[in-house]
């Protein structure tokens, strides 16, 4: 069974597995985890107490990689969410 992304209104810091899929537009958390199994995304910081969780940075990093460019840390901002 695959378990659909969701988009949330925001993207945090940090992304449990749905989200990470969803940010990294795969179509399924399977699909997600798959990649993260071959090295194509990184694996997620695991705590003892804390759900695994992906961080958004990094998940940057690994797309411009890809795509071969570089991730410089700029973000895009939606000025009209600031009015």
């Amino acid at each position: 069974m695959t378990h659909a992304v969701r988009f949330p209104p925001s993207w945090p810091l940090e992304m449990r597995a749905d989200a990470a899929a969803a940010y990294c537009d795969e179509p399924s958390v399977e699909a997600f985890q798959a990649k993260v199994d071959s090295g194509i995304y990184p694996k997620p910081l695991r705590q003892t107490g804390c759900a695994a969780k992906w961080y958004r940075v990094a998940l940057d990093d690994a797309i411009a990689r890809r795509h071969n460019t570089r991730n410089d840390g700029a973000q895009i901002v939606d000025t009209a969410s600031l009015i």
